[in-house]
């Protein structure tokens, strides 16, 4: 064997060496390439760059208060006084718990408070009643920013949101402390619309504050709605509400643009994104995560699918938890809408029937069952209405438990 003979052989092993590692580097791209392909054509984002808003507020075709965002940041400094005079009480077990009343001390110092700012309640009422929240644009005078930039954007925006839910809610509980009911009722019906309004904003992390907001809203309600009937229009008001929410697709939104994010994380990895073959993966995913949509949890698949690589299972950890999320947030929304229909209709615990609540089969429906929510008297006048969970065989009435999921007195 001669040396050309030796020479083209190793030339052919490094084309065949090359070639083994090079063919499935190319297949994969071309793969994703065809799966960002079908995502954009269904009008979904694949670009950081598609997420928030970045049409300008003044080019709007629409009246005053439109974006409810703007409403707030008018009087974000007022409202940043209001929670640190308020600090003692947001910061004590008594703003964790609905169902005690206020003490004479905190009904004085939220009274106070709210005098001293009396600019703030309203103005963020009035920012419910607005047409969109204009999430801040990934869009920069120098270029689009990277993701880590840009979720430090969001991140600032959720803190905001929870200051501003927290505040709402401490003028809701003044206002039952004070006898007003309804009003206060009614501040946490602005302040589950502002949750909605808010919603457009990308990522399971702002998907998962709103329905820590909108959550704490419904403690409150429950808490008054488990005392009294409310006015007649309160009732409704309530029930336009929730069923809103109900037909909402805020969830799928939240998905979607997380893998929009996802894509633009992946991007950043450079060469390893390519080697890794992660991105393929995590779009294969997500895609199953968004089909599924909003399908209750005992009509869900009892697999995921495909082993995946390191990558996705931890992307698919927080898409999970969001999905967790969904599920005890629309849990819990039913059986407020249940019990508001109770109080509305002044129903007793004599032979209640879902028949009587007046309500859609799909608000009484248990998602993790299939069959229409738990509904029980309890020995005074509350009512306990509950999901079966995700464990039958656990009480899942004892509501001691965090992982039960419904309302009780």
């Amino acid at each position: 064997m001669n040396a050309k003979t030796i020479s083209l052989g190793c030339l052919g092993l490094l084309c065949v060496g090359l070639l083994s590692v090079t063919f499935p580097i190319g297949l994969r791209q071309y793969r994703v390439r065809a799966q960002l392909q079908a995502i954009a054509s269904n009008g979904d984002p694949i670009s950081i760059s598609e997420l928030g808003d970045p049409t300008p507020v003044s080019v709007w075709p629409m009246a005053d208060k439109v974006d409810a965002r703007q409403e707030i940041l008018q009087v974000i400094e007022s409202a940043e006084e209001l929670a640190k005079t308020l600090h003692p009480y947001l910061n004590s077990n008594a703003a964790a718990d609905h169902h005690q009343p206020l003490s004479a001390q905190n009904v004085a110092l939220l009274e106070n408070a709210f005098q001293k700012h009396p600019q703030v309640l309203p103005a963020l009422r009035d920012a419910s009643h607005c047409q969109r929240y204009a999430w801040p644009s990934p869009l920069t005078p120098s270029g689009v920013m990277p993701p880590d930039q840009y979720m430090q954007v969001l991140l600032k925006e959720v803190s905001r949101l929870r200051m501003v839910g927290r505040l709402m809610l401490c003028g809701s509980r003044f206002l039952a402390a004070k006898g007003k009911v309804d009003e206060s009722a009614m501040l946490c019906v602005d302040l589950m619309r502002l949750t909605g309004l808010q919603e457009t904003g990308p990522t399971v992390v702002v998907y998962q504050t709103n329905v820590a907001i909108r959550q704490s809203a419904i403690d409150q309600l429950n808490a008054i709605l488990q005392a009294e009937p409310l006015d007649p229009g309160t009732h409704a008001a309530i029930e336009k509400v929730l069923a809103e929410h109900e037909s909402s697709d805020a969830f799928l939104h939240a998905l979607k643009t997380e893998r929009a994010y996802g894509i633009a994380s992946f991007e950043s990895m450079g060469m390893i994104r390519s080697i890794s073959g992660g991105l393929q993966d995590y779009l294969s995913a997500m895609k199953t995560q968004i089909d599924l949509g909003k399908t209750p949890t005992c009509d869900l698949p009892a697999t995921r699918g495909p082993p995946l690589g390191a990558l996705s299972q931890i992307a698919m950890t927080a898409v999970d938890a969001c999905r967790a999320s969904f599920e005890r947030d629309r849990i819990r929304c039913r059986c407020l809408r249940i019990l508001n229909a109770i109080r509305m209709h002044e129903l007793t615990g004599e032979e209640l029937t879902h028949d009587q609540l007046d309500l859609p089969v799909i608000a009484t429906q248990d998602p993790y069952s299939g069959d229409p929510l738990k509904i029980e008297k309890t020995s005074g006048e509350g009512w306990r209405i509950h999901s079966v969970g995700p464990n039958p065989f656990k009480n899942a009435a004892n509501q001691q438990n965090s992982e039960d999921l419904g309302l009780g007195p």
